[in-house]
């Protein structure tokens, strides 16, 4: 197995009486874009603060190219770190802020010329290197963050909420060439951000962050079609819960039993169970089957494209359903029968602990 990249051995952070962190481990691969995504105060810009260096641990160990840097001095572990507010010196041009890193470390002129240049060329800002941030636009400022974090060529790349103060569209072209830089550069990046589209666009893995503890770690889709618990389908993308009893190997809801092909995550026949169904992933079914929920049509949103559909379900329970747009019009009232593939019916746990 080739060595981590980054290895994070049981890392924690208390305040007090306070736990910012609970003890966590995690290993990201050499090249590989992680993303800690999860609410405020779950603990993800704490783990990437300690990661830095510039949050001391209470406990655990952290490795680098296998090396421990648990107590090595934030400007001694070869790291580049991009914050949200951008952190630019505004009396230094765009080259200078650039070339900091790389004066810090006393690098010949021209070695240091050469790399600010091709920091720059990279972000495609090589034009305003004599011009001062506040000349720039917040994109642009962004980018030369990024382009002073990677200058130095550092191990890792960390990168906490870096879109977080942009507007949706520069958000949306700058998730691009951030992943473009990532398969360009081929970087480790620890990613921070609350922003699940983000996420889902960015990251070779998730890692999913709840009450200062890891919820779930895995690749966007896997962490999307296949959650493991009520948190994690609910905190990416829309879901319907729904809760029924296990009843050989299917789950009863009402008077309707549901298929699973995850059988593997279901407790004891006549034990309660939660099982999530995408919207999308619900179905119109032409007439009544034994395996179909049944439900009511409360409310129609035509979006074009799509519609959503709000339906009241014969045992008191609200579901969304998503279908395409056009087509015979749907009533408001109207009785449906909803059905969804086995492998679209996934059983979840109540939490990770």
């Amino acid at each position: 197995m080739t060595r981590p990249k980054l290895d994070i051995r049981g890392v924690t952070k208390r305040y007090s009486e306070a736990t910012a962190l609970q003890p966590t481990s995690l290993q990201v691969a050499p090249g590989e874009f992680l993303t800690l995504l999860g609410p405020s105060g779950s603990g993800k810009t704490t783990l990437l603060m300690m990661i830095a260096g510039l949050t001391e641990t209470s406990g655990g160990e952290i490795l680098l190219d296998g090396k421990e840097i648990t107590r090595t001095p934030a400007y001694q572990r070869e790291i580049g770190v991009v914050f949200q507010n951008y952190a630019l010196f505004p009396h230094l041009s765009v080259f200078e802020n650039v070339a900091f890193p790389l004066r810090m470390r006393k690098r010949p002129e021209a070695e240091l010329k050469a790399a600010v240049g091709r920091a720059l060329e990279l972000v495609r800002l090589g034009h305003l290197a004599t011009r001062l941030p506040r000349e720039l636009s917040g994109g642009q400022q962004q980018r030369v963050a990024f382009a002073r974090a990677i200058v130095f060529d550092p191990q890792l790349v960390l990168m906490d909420e870096p879109l977080g103060a942009l507007d949706k569209k520069l958000r949306d072209e700058l998730k691009l060439e951030i992943r473009k830089l990532h398969a360009e550069l081929k970087k480790t990046i620890v990613y921070v951000t609350h922003d699940q589209d983000e996420a889902m666009l960015l990251s070779d893995r998730v890692c999913l962050m709840n009450e200062a503890r890891v919820e779930q770690v895995d690749a966007p889709v896997a962490l999307y079609e296949r959650p493991r618990t009520r948190f994690a389908a609910s905190f990416v993308g829309e879901s319907n819960l729904i809760t029924g009893i296990v009843e050989d190997g299917r789950v009863r809801v009402g008077e309707r039993l549901l298929a699973t092909a995850h059988g593997d995550r279901l407790p004891a026949s006549d034990q309660p169970v939660t099982v999530l169904i995408r919207p999308e992933r619900l179905r119109l079914a032409p007439t009544p089957q034994a395996a179909c929920l049944q439900g009511k049509v409360v409310d129609v949103i035509d979006l074009g494209s799509v519609r959503r559909l709000s339906i009241l379900g014969d045992d008191g329970a609200g579901l969304t359903m998503t279908v395409l747009g056009g087509g015979q019009p749907i009533e408001i009232g109207g009785d449906v029968w909803l059905m969804a593939a086995a492998e679209d019916v996934v059983p979840l746990m109540e939490s990770a602990s």
